[in-house]
Formats: structure tokens, sequence, C-alpha cells
């Protein structure tokens, strides 16, 4: 009996799916799928360019490899989808729920995420250059070896997030939390964290050159072998200061 059941589901996903892809065909270069719940649908290489999909429930659903640039994805719902791969550029996912989310090797290129969750989100080696995300919240994502470049994260919560070997340079994070962070081994040559709080966050081997840290605490993070705003390696004075005395 189990097996049936088992099988009668697959049979019905992949009818949806195919259901689905007929709309698609017929309903031109914009796909209006606002409001639909699509929750853990396979949409695995899907061309979803464009689409309206605002307020649209993709939880779990597999979006490995798809296409959604410029895809209206305000209020959608994608906890824990699968988006690796995936194409969001220039993307809007204003308010957006991607909580836990897979975005590994996604690219997001100039995408909007203000106020979006992405709370243990993976966007390892993600491309998210010149993307907005004011007041999302990023607790606890992972942004390892990702493109961050130019953009604008303000207002953000990034305790204990992981942005070890990331390209931040240029990256606007401005009044963040950045509590806990994992910043080791990131370049955020010119990037401005000015008013953000950087307690225990780890800046380890980090390339600071040109960063703006008006009204930071830059002493109470981990600083070991970084490259300091002034262009020095941190501890470069104090080993100045002991070779005099001697």
């Amino acid at each position: 009996m189990k097996e049936i059941i088992l099988s009668t589901e697959a049979a019905m996903a992949e009818l949806t799916r195919k259901e689905l892809l007929l709309s698609l065909i017929s309903a031109g270069d914009r796909p209006r799928l606002s409001g639909l719940d699509l929750t853990g649908l396979d949409l695995a290489e899907i061309d979803l360019r464009g689409a309206n999909l605002i307020n649209t429930k993709l939880g779990r659903a597999d979006l490995s490899l798809a296409d959604l640039s410029e895809a209206q994805l305000i209020g959608a719902v994608l906890i824990e989808a699968q988006l690796n791969r995936a194409k969001l550029n220039r993307a809007n996912l204003t308010g957006a729920d991607l909580t836990g989310a897979k975005l590994s090797e996604a690219s997001l290129t100039a995408c909007v995420l203000t106020g979006a969750k992405l709370a243990n989100a993976q966007f390892t080696f993600a491309k998210l250059s010149e993307s907005m995300a004011n007041e999302a919240y990023v607790r606890g994502a992972n942004f390892n070896g990702a493109n961050l470049t130019f953009v604008k994260f303000v207002d953000c919560d990034f305790s204990d997030a992981n942005l070890s070997g990331a390209d931040l340079s240029g990256a606007d994070l401005r009044r963040c939390d950045l509590r806990g962070a994992d910043f080791s081994y990131a370049n955020l040559s010119n990037a401005d964290i000015s008013q953000a709080i950087v307690e225990s966050a780890n800046f380890t081997g980090a390339n600071l050159r040109g960063l703006f840290t008006s009204d930071v605490d830059l002493q109470s993070a981990q600083l070991k072998s970084a490259i300091m705003p002034d262009g020095n390696a941190y501890g470069h004075e104090e080993e100045e200061v002991v070779t005099t005395i001697r």
C-alpha cells in the first residue's frame, strides 16, 4: 500500500510540473504565477525569466539551474528551496523568505533582497555583485567564497554569518550587526562598515585596506594577520615600537 501511495504522489508531482510547463508555453515572455502554491515542486532547469511570482509559495522546491532572471519574487516563500547554480540576476526578492535555502554558485547580480530573510541560507561561491539587501536578516548565512563586490547591505543582521574568503570590496555594510561573523581571509578593501557592531567578528588574514570604520571599535574584533585600513599589517606599529626600544 505504501508503494502505491508514493507512486501516486510522484505521478501527481510530475503531472503538476507538466501542467505548469504547458501554461508557461502559452503565457508569453512574462508568465503570471503570483500567489500559487508550488511547494516542493521539481522545477529544476525551468525558464521563469521575468515571471510574476509575487507571494508564490516555493518552499522546498527544486529550482536548481533554473533561470529566474528579472523575475518578481516579492514576498515569495523559498524556505529550504534548492537554488544551486540558478540565475536570479536583477530579480526582485523584496521581503522574500529564503531561510535555509541553498544557492551555491547561484548568480544574483544586481538582485534586490531588501528586507529579505536569509538566515542560514547557503550562498557559497554565489555571485551577488551590486545587489541590494538593506534591512535583511542574514544571521548564520554562509557566503564562503562569494562575490559581494559593491553590494548594499545596510542595517542588516550578519551575526554569526560565514563570509570567509568572500570578496566584499566596495561593499556597503553600514550599521550592520557583524557580531561573531567570520570574515577570515575576505577582501573588504574600500568597503564601508561605519557604525557597525564588530564585537567578536573574525577578520583574520582579511584585506581591510581603505576600509571605512567610522564609529567602529575595530579592536573588539579578531585582527590577526589582517591588512589594516592604512595598508599596514595588524600589529605593525607595535613591532616598530619594540624595535625602537631595542
